[in-house]
């Protein structure tokens, strides 16, 4: 299936009544965009959402049903409803039981299992639904999309059972992609040892009674396997390896520092920036206060730092500096980081910078060449099992193995964005096709996006979009939602 350059005719027929739109994704992203638009609208709307999923809301973040698995925030700064701030606290205290989660005391700064994050959204969508123009529509094609076609009055959306879906609008809600194995891991990819997502429950109960795990990446993803292995009652050692060395550390909740990027030209380069940063944490260091104050006011000024710098700056923060602002901004939940503490006070936990070079299945383990990199030297190291804990990484479309992503890459429709993150649009989402042209009917929300705006792949960057893209499509007088 072709893209149809707009010098054409298009074969697609014009506007329908309700007006259409197709989400291809249903995961959060996919899932708050139908809730805004539902919202917003004034007018009916027949909404579809092409998730393979079962169910929608979820996507690979919330599908996870381990209680280990928890949003890595409080809960008080998730609502759905910008407008209304204490929404999930409330929906949390009333629904938390049923869903077998206790509240806590202090619900506002708890971090709640991501799985009943992933019912808040369902509810609300279902509330949406309830609430909308009650000729609006909404279905859900359990398929995947594998090919597209635009026109200048709508777009054709071939799916992987065979339909051909038109409508008005779509908008590209495709989520993050997993990276494929490196070279390295390619000797022990089919090996019942070697887990490549640390979220497989069946794969974490086959390396329960292990007593040396090799953890490849100590980020976020490397917490919930550890709070999911000492769950399971876990008595062996981690040992963890990461290009940088670095861990994330336990959220804890403190004021934010003072707004220092406020009423001055935000910096250009990332040179200038980390000057002001350095600067920044000293203070807070001589003031005796907590550093994790400082990303708190760095984060509402990310989006008009990164849209204000250059291609060139952007790729020097990602190559430079990325890893060290992923392990500031991005911290634990408490409660699962204690599962971490522990095995470190028990002396379980060993973490360093370095690179695995190979990995020798053998009969009594798995072998792996580690150079560490404050030593340079090279350790053969055995354990019983290796784990990619590097988490849904792959932003760079062009790496993707996804049909559809390839398909949208080779007929136009999209262009990789400059930087590698993702695919090229307008600030306002709008996809840019191959031949630098605004399609006028294709959008993009959340990971698509990395590239023009940095954090989209966050909670509180994809609602800011949606509510941003559902006044772009709907208009600008939003219909008033019942408080629940």
């Amino acid at each position: 299936m072709l893209h149809t350059p707009s010098s054409q005719p298009s074969i697609i027929p014009p506007r329908s009544i309700p007006r259409s739109i197709i989400i291809i994704g249903g995961g959060f992203a996919g899932a708050v965009t139908a809730i805004k638009l539902l919202d917003r609208s004034t007018e009916p709307l027949a909404i579809t959402i092409i998730e393979r999923r079962a169910e929608l809301g979820r996507g690979v973040a919330y599908s996870t049903i381990d209680p280990q698995h928890l949003v890595n925030g409080a809960a008080r700064i998730f609502s759905l409803h910008p407008d209304d701030p204490d929404h999930l606290v409330r929906w949390l205290e009333a629904n938390g039981p049923e869903h077998g989660w206790t509240p806590p005391e202090d619900v506002h700064d708890s971090s709640p299992p991501r799985w009943l994050f992933g019912s808040y959204v369902q509810s609300e969508l279902t509330r949406a639904v309830r609430e909308a123009d009650p000729r609006s529509l909404l279905r859900h094609i359990k398929a995947s999309a594998v090919d597209m076609l635009t026109g200048p009055s709508g777009v054709c959306v071939g799916t992987s059972d065979g339909q051909q879906l038109l409508a008005d609008e779509a908008v590209l809600a495709t989520g993050v992609f997993q990276s494929e194995p490196s070279a390295t891991e390619a000797p022990i990819i089919n090996d019942h040892r070697y887990v490549a997502n640390p979220w497989d429950s069946a794969a974490l109960d086959r390396l329960a009674g292990s007593r040396q795990l090799l953890l490849i990446g100590s980020s976020l993803s490397m917490v919930d396997f550890v709070a999911s292995m000492e769950a399971r009652g876990f008595k062996g050692s981690y040992r963890v390896v990461s290009r940088r060395g670095q861990i994330v550390e336990p959220r804890r909740n403190t004021e934010a520092w003072r707004d220092f990027l406020a009423g001055r030209p935000l910096p250009k380069t990332t040179r200038a920036l980390l000057a002001l940063v350095k600067a920044e944490r000293r203070a807070i260091e001589a003031a005796g206060l907590d550093w994790q104050g400082l990303p708190l006011t760095i984060r509402p000024w990310i989006l008009a730092l990164w849209q204000g710098a250059t291609d060139k700056e952007r790729l020097k923060f990602a190559r430079h500096l990325r890893a060290f602002w992923d392990v500031t901004a991005h911290r634990a939940a408490p409660p699962s980081f204690e599962r971490v503490a522990l095995a470190q006070s028990q002396g379980r936990w060993a973490g360093g910078a370095g690179r695995v070079l190979a990995l020798h299945p053998r009969a009594g383990g798995i072998v792996a060449e580690i150079r560490w990199r404050d030593s340079g030297a090279v350790e053969r190291l055995r354990f019983d099992g290796v784990v990619n804990c590097r988490g849904h990484q792959e932003h760079d479309w062009r790496r993707i193995a996804d049909p559809f992503v390839q398909s949208l890459l080779e007929n136009g429709i999209v262009r990789p964005h400059a930087t590698g993150f993702g695919i090229d649009a307008t600030h306002d989402g709008q996809v840019i096709s191959g031949d630098g042209r605004t399609h006028g009917n294709l959008f993009a929300i959340g990971h698509p996006l990395r590239g023009v705006a940095w954090e989209s792949s966050s909670i509180g960057e994809q609602l800011a979009q949606a509510i941003a893209l559902a006044g772009l499509l709907v208009g600008s007088s939003p219909r008033l939602r019942a408080l629940a």
